[in-house]
């Protein structure tokens, strides 16, 4: 999946916080918009980071906005104007989001995550990422003996060995340069094989690759 430099803030209220966050992300480069909440209107944007302000939005009990899962499938959903302690982040894991900026964070912490979502990866603890993949894993086995459909056949059948080799490492916890040194390949080809394991499965990130890495094991012979 490509980098991307559009980033949506979507609020129904611009205030001083949205407009330092602006402000920050545009001193970085990125391509920066206000936008209100509209599914519609969002899904016709270029691909981005849409940073949901959940202090102005309408959310559920649980502290999640409304439409978050209109916006995933295109884009990369991080919450934002909310304190740490008030959502779940495994649930938010699982709902799709990629990060949380807490109130709580500096203005290099909030660098450092919009950097790290921009690159595939997740703004959250590695803790609450193990009880998501482990809840996501539980599901899995539930379907796990069942047979797969053609189109899902495809998929594992297109992917190469090297791509296949890559993956269990991914699944067992490995980063970019370990995988690297392992193989004895550059740090850039590791990447290559990465994205393109991302656009046969139409995953979004190393989580959801593993977890569809978890529940097609059996058929692709990974011991993850």
């Amino acid at each position: 999946m490509k980098n991307t430099k559009n980033i949506y803030i979507v609020s129904r209220l611009v205030n001083d916080s949205i407009i330092s966050m602006e402000g920050l992300l545009k001193s970085l480069g990125y391509k920066v918009k206000t936008v209100p909440d509209n599914s519609s209107l969002i899904s016709q944007l270029k691909m981005g980071i849409v940073i949901m302000d959940c202090a102005s939005l309408p959310c559920d009990t649980k502290g999640f906005p409304l439409n978050i899962s209109s916006y995933i499938e295109k884009h990369r959903v991080v919450l934002s104007q909310i304190d740490k302690g008030n959502i779940n982040e495994a649930s938010a894991i699982q709902r799709g989001c990629c990060g949380a900026l807490y109130n709580s964070l500096r203005h290099d912490e909030i660098i450092k995550a919009i950097y790290t979502i921009q690159n595939n990866e997740y703004w959250f603890s590695r803790k609450n990422i193990a009880i998501a993949l482990n809840n996501l894993t539980q599901f899995s086995t539930k379907t796990h003996g069942e047979e797969l459909s053609t189109e899902q056949q495809e998929v594992v059948d297109s992917l190469t060995g090297r791509e296949r080799t890559i993956l269990e490492l991914v699944c067992k916890g490995a980063n970019n340069n370990e995988i690297a040194e392992s193989l004895f390949i550059s740090c850039h080809t590791v990447k290559t094989h990465i994205y393109s394991a991302f656009k046969k499965t139409q995953c979004k990130n190393r989580v959801e690759l593993i977890y569809w890495a978890m529940k097609n094991a059996k058929s692709m012979q990974l011991t993850a």
